[in-house]
């Protein structure tokens, strides 16, 4: 299999150490890097999403794999000692 220079997709995850939960992208080339990328521990963040890109016969696709987890949730007052982001 020849290996790409671009990224073939993305772990896509959720921060949950901030009220608004955003989203933390990290791009893989190979299965291998999704398997180490998901792999490590990632305080503050839990895993949503792996996209998967391929353009078979020159058409672009994308395969997405949704992840349901469980977290414990904080009160807002637990937030309280986050620096603010205005």
């Amino acid at each position: 299999m020849e290996q790409s220079s671009y990224a073939v997709g993305q772990a896509v995850f959720m921060r949950t150490d901030t009220p608004d939960y955003e989203e933390e992208t990290v791009p893989f080339q190979t299965l291998e890097d999704l398997v180490k990328i998901c792999s490590q521990p990632r305080p503050g963040c839990v895993l949503e999403k792996v996209v998967i890109y391929a353009m078979p016969n020159g058409e672009p696709c994308a395969l997405t794999l949704g992840f349901v987890a469980a977290t414990k949730g904080q009160k807002p007052d637990s937030l309280a000692h986050l620096p603010s982001q205005e």
